[in-house]
């Protein structure tokens, strides 16, 4: 089986990547398990930690570059589709986030579409799709993005609808929702702050967070995240059923609770070097995100979320907290 990774040297693709070569293979249209035989990595930048294994290969370039995207999906099985232009810079700049997430993503479609075996697609949409202040967000809920990034994402998910209903390909579209903690630098997600109040005061680095402690996020950690993405993949075509859309569940936290289990697991000084300056820009974009959300029909595919905010530490504690003397990038 050959994979392809977008966005694949970014943290959610680098950590799939890692689960995807241990764990050494994936199913199949016919539910069988099939080895991974290659695993192509695709972004603007080579992976920091290059997996030393021969199945690798990396391809650095645009995702919305015709010749890379045919070198990397030429006999394709399974496209992991990660790449994009986050929230914040896609609302900063329309055009790039027009370029990378929706006109990208049509050129992908169009170079799977129509192959003898479909290719299982797996897209990165995100709850942005939702906005509106939203307080409770269920499977049924209507799309209303109020960002251009989720505004992007629902037009991709429609695409993939349309492109499955003509049996061009095997598309799911996984609505994330705030995925943390974060390891390495802050990026230009409006949520990236959600990470950096954890992260960096664990490396003993003053953080500054832009909303108030009583900011509630839907929350779920890059464990549990890979674990989804890779159940949502092994489902079958039937068993996934309509719509080609999948809400993900999360963990509802708000900062102080975040705070609190930071406070847990490495005392009160620690949890001092987060200070408090609103940035009304920030607060306004998050504050339209839903935090509460029933992800009823990822429950009944067995995919399931976290218990609350300490273990979202201890995850992040467990995979990185003895490794981060200053950012891994």
């Amino acid at each position: 089986m050959k994979v392809v990774i977008t966005g694949g040297a970014g943290f959610v693709g680098s950590r799939l990547a890692d689960t995807l070569l241990r764990d050494g293979g994936l199913q199949n249209a016919q539910g069988e398990d099939v080895p991974v035989r290659q695993l192509v990595i695709v972004d603007q930048m080579a992976p920091h930690n290059l997996p030393d294994d021969g199945r690798v290969k990396v391809i650095v370039g645009q995702v919305n570059d015709p010749q890379v995207l045919a070198e990397a999906l030429a006999g394709a099985d399974s496209v992991f589709h990660l790449a994009s232009v986050v929230s914040g810079g896609a609302e900063a700049d329309l055009q790039l986030g027009l370029s990378v997430n929706l006109d990208g993503t049509r050129l992908l479609l169009d170079m799977i579409a129509g192959r003898t075996e479909p290719v299982k697609l797996i897209f990165a949409s995100s709850i942005a799709v939702y906005g509106g202040g939203a307080t409770r967000v269920d499977d049924a809920t209507a799309a209303w993005p109020q960002s251009s990034y989720g505004v992007q994402k629902v037009c991709c998910e429609l695409l993939i609808g349309d492109y499955s209903r003509r049996g061009l390909i095997d598309g799911r579209s996984l609505r994330f929702p705030t995925i943390g903690i974060r390891p390495g630098k802050p990026n230009k997600a409006n949520s990236s702050f959600v990470s950096n109040i954890v992260r960096e005061p664990l490396a003993g680095r003053v953080t500054v967070c832009p909303v108030g402690p009583e900011t509630e996020m839907a929350l779920m950690s890059p464990g549990r995240l890979v674990q989804a993405i890779i159940r949502a993949h092994n489902l079958g075509n039937e068993e996934f059923g309509w719509p080609r859309t999948l809400l993900l569940p999360s963990v509802r936290v708000s900062v102080a609770q975040l705070l609190d289990a930071l406070e847990t697991r490495a005392g009160p000084a620690v949890r001092d070097l987060v200070h408090f300056e609103k940035d009304d820009a920030i607060h306004a974009m998050v504050s339209t995100w839903p935090a509460n959300l029933e992800a009823a029909r990822a429950a009944a595919f067995g995919i399931r979320t976290n218990r609350d905010a300490l273990e979202i530490v201890d995850e992040y504690i467990f995979d990185h907290g003895d490794k981060e003397n200053g950012p891994t990038g």
